[in-house]
């Protein structure tokens, strides 16, 4: 770090990069410019490294998510991964594994099977004319165990209640929605080994305040704990909705949302997701195939978001509060967005779509 702080450029002229965030999109920007022969250095508020992506507890056995829950195969991350040689392993969850739950009953997503995607069982006679609105982009006219079945897609896709086509037609249709044997975990670990195979520098312990900034308006610094850094170029990469979230984790001694892994009350707005059923290798080796790992989302009134999640938790865990063995809450939970532009005012601007392809253009201008 201290050649970073140098005020000169190497002999052979290599850029300083500066990344503002050390969630995935940091990571992923910051291994594209140093292998393109920069000099970077991340700048994360606090360890654990990862952003979203890191533990939810450094202290936790129990391998916990903390948002978004599910993993997108054909996604510029899974991508990146691959060609990086440490692919992401998956496992996928059926629709019928999945479920909304309205007046606390459960209404499973039909099973869909054969050549020809066949729908059967509950809300199988619902499923084609949902599938075909999603085709023609538009449900907005949905009603009853449709809307609620869309909803909960929707949720697993991009966290958002409202139904989106997008969502019904990949999840619902093409293909079934997967997650991550390693976790999101496992996603940041893999580039966090990338970025020091590649020099990568990480600077922890907090905030960046700012940047100091040339005449001409060019970014030429990093403003941090009463210090600036120079930098040839910055790269901003910790970008959150101003939506809050709250979440809590429980890992649980016995099998609690058998025989589904996804459940959306629509009432309480709460979601939860049980991994030990899909992924045992995420919770300690004493406790598999007789464990819960759940994911508690509540939306909505946060200030209730405690009592809704216990309340659904009551209805259909009975017993759960004399099975804790792990228990972790996070009341602000911010997903990452996606900047309205890549550059402005002398900054870059990454989220995980872009992040490597802006790690590369930073090491060019």
């Amino acid at each position: 770090f201290a050649a970073f702080m140098t005020p000169h450029l190497p002999a052979h002229n290599m850029r300083r990069v500066g990344v503002v965030g050390d969630g995935l999109s940091g990571l992923i920007t910051g291994l594209a410019a140093a292998s393109s022969d920069a000099e970077v250095v991340i700048f994360g508020h606090s360890e654990p490294i990862g952003g979203l992506a890191s533990p939810i507890h450094p202290d936790s056995a129990w391998l916990f998510d903390r948002i978004p829950l599910f993993w997108n195969r054909k996604s510029d991350l899974d991508k990146l991964l691959s060609r990086l040689k440490v692919p992401m392993p998956t496992r996928k969850v059926p629709l019928s594994k999945m479920a909304f739950v309205r007046d606390d009953k459960r209404t499973s997503l039909p099973t869909i099977s054969g050549y020809f995607k066949r729908s059967s069982g509950t809300l199988s006679t619902e499923w084609a004319p949902l599938i075909q609105s999603a085709r023609n982009g538009d449900l907005s006219q949905l009603e009853g165990p449709s809307k609620d079945a869309a909803s909960l897609l929707s949720i697993l896709w991009n966290f958002n209640p409202i139904p989106n086509p997008d969502a019904v037609l990949n999840l619902g249709w093409k293909s079934p929605a997967t997650i991550a044997i390693d976790g999101w975990v496992g996603a940041s670990g893999r580039l966090i080994a990338a970025c020091m195979q590649t020099d990568v520098t990480f600077e922890m312990g907090g905030s960046v305040t700012g940047f100091r900034r040339r005449k001409n308006g060019d970014v030429d610094g990093v403003r941090r704990k009463g210090r600036v850094l120079p930098v040839d170029a910055v790269v901003q990469a910790s970008s959150r909705s101003e939506t809050k979230l709250y979440g809590r984790y429980l890992g649980l001694s016995g099998d609690y949302l058998r025989p589904h892994v996804v459940l959306w009350d629509v009432d309480r707005e709460v979601l939860v997701v049980d991994f030990a059923n899909v992924a045992p290798e995420r919770v300690p080796e004493e406790y598999r195939g007789t464990a819960s790992l759940l994911h508690c989302i509540a939306f909505g009134n946060q200030e209730t978001a405690e009592a809704r999640i216990e309340s659904f938790l009551d209805s259909q865990c009975s017993g759960w509060r004399n099975a804790i063995i792990e228990d972790f809450t996070l009341p602000n939970l911010q997903l990452p967005t996606i900047p309205d532009v890549e550059y402005d005012n002398g900054v870059y601007y990454a989220h995980v779509g872009n992040a490597y392809s802006v790690g590369k253009r930073v090491t060019q201008s």
